[in-house]
């Protein structure tokens, strides 16, 4: 070190000066003040009259001395002048020195001599946080040397972290173990000669054993056995180093979460934690560890008047961790159902349920006779930002009895799938107990996660032609298909028997089920064999629901105009789809047309759509004249509505496009027509009913097939989010079909005659009932 002796000197103070380099052009200047200051000392560095870049601390000695500690870059010639400001009467203190004369290394046993705990702790924070970042130090070869042998002198022979498991993408688990009285840790930071790197994450401290220590856990990179070095944790309390050892037999994930993992569910859910976090393969790992050592489920189930209860359902997606099973609690003697996490106190839940009646088979214990049922409170309880979304698939529930005892619940392994997971949040409440409220704060979050994790996990589809098609079609027609194939061979020859759709039209299905592609292939192959109507095939990659194959048939088509149709809709006659184009001429400001649809017996099945609200306020889908006769007259004219189904709905492609077709936040399939008609409204464009074009129907015979179609939830939620996004414009655009219904005269559909003393009244456009 080089000691100067600064000039002038302030009266009563005796200042020592020491500079040294940290690394290259980056030097420390340690100025010990051995007087009482009336402020805190400030150190400014300049040269050439120029400020330099500099980051000083401020130590305490354990004589009642000071020592400042400035780290500052010199990169040129000349002196450079530090002044020292510590409030002093006597003015300020300067000396000048030149860095260009020192060539000696920072002595760590010199920064640290006198200095007391406080002080070193100090000291070590800047050195390892914020020095090595600001002067670029992290990778310089000398101050690593220093900063090693300074923690060194700090820890004496620090303890063990030995890595302990192979992860994926080339990760370690490290272990070790930390003091009690240690606090949260802020940051960690590993030291070896290729560099001080900050780790991501955070290590996991674990509850304190009887001797005292707690456990640490820690995600790092791979590293060769020989490349150890050290583990720096920077805490609130304090600043902890540990040695890492090198290891050449370092055990499987398996092997490790076998023995300590399978009995510790804080330190489990931790590493599904760190897991998932890492990539989707770590993601996909973290579920099959847990699957592959699943823990054992724990409920209570009584017949007699203690608290029993039970946890069914524990599903994790980003908006959080979905709760749901029952209690009973006859005498009210539950204080607190509590969350356990992979961190930190467990979390109290009991205001956050969702309460609802529930009824349980009687045991075989007691005076319980077969048969008998027993009632119960069911509940659902959405807690944000559990885990951050990663697969916990068994967690932990805990009631705490107001005498203190407890009793422990996890559920069986729960599924991790958007689908799955969709299923089990439509069957979390029934639906006669489902209100606005459960809807908005517990099931609708999951199931907007659900949906957005299939949008975006859904594979490109791919695509096969049977014969070829019109060059430039005037029409794609778009046919969603989803397990349920009777109807095809009915359909392709209605449509192949129409000349003008056998000449004109490009015919799209689109295979929503793919684990069918054989089995449909090969119908359509001997269908177009059979009637010589060209088609083409879209197969998803996977099941993404009725919007996302809707949109994919849009995607591949060619025509100036789509008909989107169900699988299960049969044209009565030839001539339907020119008909219905007829309606949608640039100047009749047209943006989409629907025809009558009747059900096999003849009956109206639909002669547009309609809004109405429900006793809670929700707008649901209606259609006019439902279950009429068909040629009930108010039925047969063509008129403006409010929207069509889609089933049979026909629209420029470009516009379909344009509005993003339909949206697939509606679950499973069902509202995304009444949606899209809104979009249009949106556009400035009318939708108009064609009663001269009518088609069969056989609705729901298709979707009813389907085993995850729940029509009571996801028909709640799906007119629950059309409310949420539409409630003003239905508002007002129902209020104009008030205003104008009773005064528009009708239009008669072609073959009909018209009634002159007829006027479409209110009363004839309201006796309808639910779609």
């Amino acid at each position: 070190m080089l000691s100067l002796a600064p000039a002038p000197v302030a009266d009563g103070l005796s200042p020592q000066l020491h500079l040294s380099r940290l690394s290259g052009s980056v030097f420390l200047l340690s100025w010990t003040i051995e007087a009482p200051v009336l402020s805190r000392p400030r150190i400014m560095l300049a040269t050439h009259e120029k400020r330099l870049v500099s980051a000083s601390v401020v130590l305490p000695l354990g004589d009642g001395r000071m020592r400042a500690v400035v780290a500052f870059r010199h990169g040129g010639p000349g002196e450079v002048v530090a002044t020292l400001s510590d409030g002093n009467p006597g003015g300020d203190t300067t000396a000048r020195f030149d860095p260009d004369l020192v060539h000696g290394m920072a002595d760590a046993e010199d920064l640290v001599r006198d200095a007391t705990p406080d002080a070193r702790r100090m000291l070590a924070n800047a050195l390892v946080g914020h020095w090595p970042t600001l002067f670029g130090l992290s990778h310089a070869a000398g101050y690593l040397g220093f900063l090693r042998q300074f923690l060194l002198i700090l820890a004496g022979k620090p303890s063990a972290a030995a890595p302990v498991a192979k992860l994926t993408e080339g990760k370690l688990l490290l272990e070790s173990v930390v003091p009690g009285r240690l606090s949260g840790i802020r940051t960690a930071y590993r030291l070896d000669s290729a560099g001080l790197s900050r780790l991501p994450g955070r290590p996991r401290l674990g509850r304190a054993d009887r001797a005292g220590n707690r456990p640490l856990h820690l995600v790092i990179d791979g590293f060769p056995p020989q490349a150890g070095g050290l583990l720096i944790l920077q805490a609130e309390s304090g600043l902890i180093v540990r040695s890492i050892g090198g290891r050449q037999d370092i055990p499987s994930l398996g092997r490790w979460w076998a023995g300590k993992a399978s009995q510790r569910d804080g330190l489990r859910s931790w590493l599904v934690e760190q897991l998932a976090g890492l990539s989707e393969q770590g993601r996909l790992l973290a579920i099959e560890m847990q699957r592959r050592l699943p823990l054992a489920a724990q409920s209570v189930r009584r017949n007699d008047d203690l608290p029993s209860a039970e946890l069914d359902l524990a599903v994790t997606t980003p908006a959080g961790l979905l709760l749901g099973g029952w209690y009973r609690d006859a005498e009210g003697l539950l204080d607190e159902m509590l969350l356990h996490r992979s961190e930190g106190e467990p979390m109290p839940v009991l205001e956050r349920l969702d309460r609802f009646p529930a009824l349980l088979p009687a045991g075989s214990k007691g005076d319980a006779k077969k048969g008998d049922v027993m009632r119960a409170t069911g509940f659902a309880a959405l807690i944000p930002s559990y885990a951050a979304g990663a697969p916990v698939l068994q967690p932990r529930v805990e009631l705490k009895l107001k005498s203190g005892t407890v009793l422990s619940l996890r559920p069986n392994a729960q599924p991790a799938d958007a689908v799955a997971i969709r299923a089990r949040a439509l069957a979390a409440i029934p639906p006669q107990h489902l209100t606005a409220q459960m809807l908005e704060r517990t099931i609708a979050p999951v199931l907007a996660e659900c949906q957005k994790a299939l949008r975006e996990s859904l594979p490109e589809p791919r695509s096969r032609s049977f014969g070829k098609g019109p060059a430039n079609p005037a029409v794609s027609v778009v046919i969603p298909l989803y397990r349920v194939y009777d109807f095809l061979r009915v359909q392709v020859s209605a449509f192949a028997a129409d000349r003008w759709f056998a000449e004109k039209a490009e015919l799209i299905y689109v295979l929503d089920s793919p684990e069918h592609e054989g089995e449909v292939a090969h119908l359509l192959g001997g269908l177009f064999l059979a009637y010589g109507l060209p088609m083409q095939l879209v197969v998803m990659g996977r099941n993404g629901g009725f919007s996302a194959a809707c949109n994919a048939g849009a995607a591949a088509s060619r025509g100036q105009a789509l008909a989107m149709v169900n699988s299960d809709v049969i044209p009565d006659s030839e001539g339907w789809l020119p008909a219905l184009l007829q309606r949608i001429e640039p100047h009749r400001r047209t943006g989409a047309v629907g025809p009558k649809l009747l059900y096999d017996d003849g009956s109206l099945q639909h002669a547009g759509l309609y809004f109405k609200r429900d006793s809670k306020g929700t707008w649901l889908n209606h259609h006019y004249f439902k279950g009429m006769p068909s040629q009930y007259a108010p039925a047969n004219v063509e008129r403006p509505v409010p929207g069509v189904t889609g089933a049979c709905i026909v629209m420029p492609r470009a516009l379909f496009m344009e509005i993003g077709g339909f949206d697939d936040a509606y679950v499973i399939g069902d509202y995304e027509d009444s949606d899209l008609c809104l979009k249009i409204a949106r556009a400035g464009l009318g939708i108009v009913y064609v009663p001269s074009v009518s088609l069969y129907h056989l609705e729901r015979q298709s979707i009813s097939k389907s085993l995850d179609y729940t029509r009571g939830v996801a028909s709640q939620h799906n007119s629950w989010l059309q409310t949420k996004r539409w409630d003003a414009q239905i508002e007002a655009l129902m209020a104009t079909v008030d205003k104008v219904a009773p005064q528009r005269q009708p239009i008669p559909a072609p073959g009909l005659r018209p009634d002159p003393e007829f006027l479409l009244s209110r009363a004839n456009l309201r006796r309808a009932t639910a779609a």
